[in-house]
């Protein structure tokens, strides 16, 4: 039985809830853990998070049948953009002594309202750690001081499948290489030239 079932198992009720993230990372030898404990305790303080559409075998899914009883259904955050302030508020660290707290902007909040956020939270978690650890400046956070493809506001024009894996490929060489245009193309395989066309061509040349 792995630590964190046996913490559960010999929990006295009163302990706050565990929090399980990802059940479909769990192996299935963890599984059967878990799933023999609700057997015998069905009231163990267990909150479990699962991501639709994951691959599932046979403990997993009896174990989401037996969780089902009491679940929510949490929308993407791309569903509820609404929530992205409070979220901001709840992410961000406690800063050092001597540095004032993370704000936002109304240009960052609406450009980080834009964003897709295939990650969801964890995503959004990662860009406020990044930009609290990278930044130097006082004030609120600008949108220039976002990770490169939340700056850019999204396509305005219908685009192709290619295009959009393009865009989306450049966006994240971006990302990666700290907005470094030229590592950015040597990466990509092309030239710097190609790259300032192709950021042009896509309304990405202002961010």
């Amino acid at each position: 039985m792995p630590s964190w079932c046996r913490a559960l198992a010999e929990g006295d009720g009163g302990a706050p809830p565990l929090l399980l993230r990802h059940a479909e990372r769990l192996g299935q030898s963890d599984v059967a853990a878990l799933l023999s404990l609700l057997e015998e305790r069905p009231a163990v303080p267990l909150v479990a998070t699962h991501t639709p559409g994951a691959p599932t075998g046979p403990c997993l899914s009896r174990l989401l049948d037996i969780l089902a009883a009491r679940s929510v259904t949490l929308p993407p955050l791309r569903e509820r953009v609404e929530d992205i302030p409070a979220l901001l508020a709840g992410l961000v660290r406690r800063p050092s002594p001597g540095r004032p707290p993370l704000t936002w902007s109304l240009d960052a909040r609406r450009a980080l309202e834009q964003h897709t956020w295939p990650g969801n939270v964890t995503e959004l978690a990662h860009v406020v750690r990044e930009v609290a650890e990278r930044r130097r400046a006082t004030g609120p956070v600008r949108r220039e001081e976002l990770p490169y493809g939340l700056r850019v506001p999204p396509a305005t024009r219908r685009l192709s499948g290619i295009e959009r894996a393009e865009r989306t490929a450049i966006l994240e060489a971006l990302r990666r290489h700290g907005d470094n245009k030229v590592r950015a193309a040597e990466s990509l395989g092309i030239g710097r030239a190609t790259l300032y066309r192709k950021l042009r061509a896509y309304g990405m040349d202002q961010a």
